[in-house]
This record gives C-alpha cells, structure tokens and sequence, in this order.
C-alpha cells in the first residue's frame, strides 16, 4: 500500500495520539515541577546545565528521566518488536501500557510529585516508540522538532518544483495542530481539575486502546 493511501484511521490514530502527548507535557509543565516529560532534548541540555552548577539533586532527577523515557521505549521495542508500522501487531497494548503508567503518576503525584512525574517519562517513550515509521516516513508523536523538518523540507522541496507527496504533509500537520491542541485542552482543564487533569490522557489512552483493538481483531477475522 504506498504512502498516498495511508488509511484515515491511521492519520487519526496520529492526531489523536499528539492530542495525548500535547495534553501530558503541558500538564508537566504546570504542575508542581514544571518538567517537559516528552522533550529529551530539552532535558539533557538540562542536565548538562546542572552538571555544570553541582546541582547534584537535579542532575540525579533528569538523569532519571531520561532513563525513564528510554524504559518506556524498551517496553515497545520488547512488546511490538519493530517499530515500522504494521496493522496486525498488538499496539493495543503499549497504548494500555500508556495509560496505566499515567494512571500511576495521577495517583502518586500527590504523595511523591518529583517523581511521578517519571511514570509520565516512561509514557512518553512507550508512546513515541511505538511507531517509528511509515513507508520510509519518520512518525513521532510527542515532540514536534521532527515534524516541523519535515514540514520546511515540503515546502523547500515544493518550492524547487519537485513532488511532494500530500498525504505526508497532511500527517505532520495533524500531528502539530493535534500536539498543540492537546496544548490548549491541558491548560483549559487543568484550573478546573487540578491533579486530576492527569485521567483526561488516561482516558484517551485507555479509548485509543480499545478502539485499536477493534480494528485488529476485524483484520485477524478478514485474514483468516
């Protein structure tokens, strides 16, 4: 099946899935640490910044999260064990696992909030690594930096005259507007509910979950 006909559950499966990672980093930012939970690059610049302070304290707690974040992506590696995108694994179940670690952090935030935090670190790179690629195409869905490459090569691409495929450019377009829009809902929720914003990207996660695997076991019965 080539690229141009990437089926629209796929795209929204995507949108959706930013939609979650934009929701968990916002809320990791307004929460008590104000820590990006999603963005490694960010984090290690971080790290090297209090390395360089003797913040011995903050060293040891990113460290941890960027440790966390390459767990969650072992989950996936271990669980699918590829990470090119194939109908027929079982993404239902790093979706689940998605979840249940931001279940985790919801219900320790309040007793441990440094490092709750961390159970949403492992999130993310479960989530992130659970589709790397798409017919030659990069998809990453909890940080924008290679999204937004992608976007300005189109259009540089575009401009030189030569082809750019449309449905990739819609793909990384419904993974920005989805990521910020997760943005938007994480910072209209959380003056509402507090710690408790944490179970709107439980729900999605769990929902996202579900609905996948509807769609897999009506392909293993069509297979047969």
């Amino acid at each position: 099946m080539p690229f141009q006909k990437l089926p629209l559950w796929v795209q929204l499966g995507a949108f959706f899935l930013s939609v979650n990672a934009g929701i968990i980093n916002v809320l990791g930012l307004v929460t008590v640490l104000h820590q990006s939970v999603s963005h490694m690059t960010g984090n290690v610049s971080m790290l090297a910044m209090a390395l360089l302070d003797w913040q011995w304290s903050q060293v040891i707690y990113l460290f941890l999260v960027v440790v966390c974040y390459v767990i969650g992506s072992f989950y996936s590696g271990l669980i699918l064990g590829n990470s090119h995108f194939l109908l027929g694994r079982r993404y239902g179940l790093p979706l689940s696992l998605v979840a249940i670690f931001i279940l985790l952090c919801w219900i320790l935030l309040p007793y441990f909030p440094r490092y709750a935090l961390l159970w949403a670190c492992v999130a993310m790179g479960v989530q992130n690594a659970m589709i790397s690629y798409y017919k030659g195409t990069i998809i990453r869905t909890t940080h924008l930096s290679g999204v937004l490459t992608d976007l300005g090569l189109a259009l540089g691409y575009r401009v030189r005259g030569l082809h750019v495929g449309k449905r990739r450019v819609i793909l990384h377009l419904l993974i920005l507007i989805g990521f910020f829009i997760g943005g938007l809902v994480a910072t209209a929720v959380y003056p509402l509910l507090q710690l408790n914003s944490f179970l709107v990207p439980v729900a999605l996660s769990f929902s996202l979950s579900l609905v996948y695997w509807v769609i897999y076991f009506r392909y293993r019965h069509f297979q047969k």
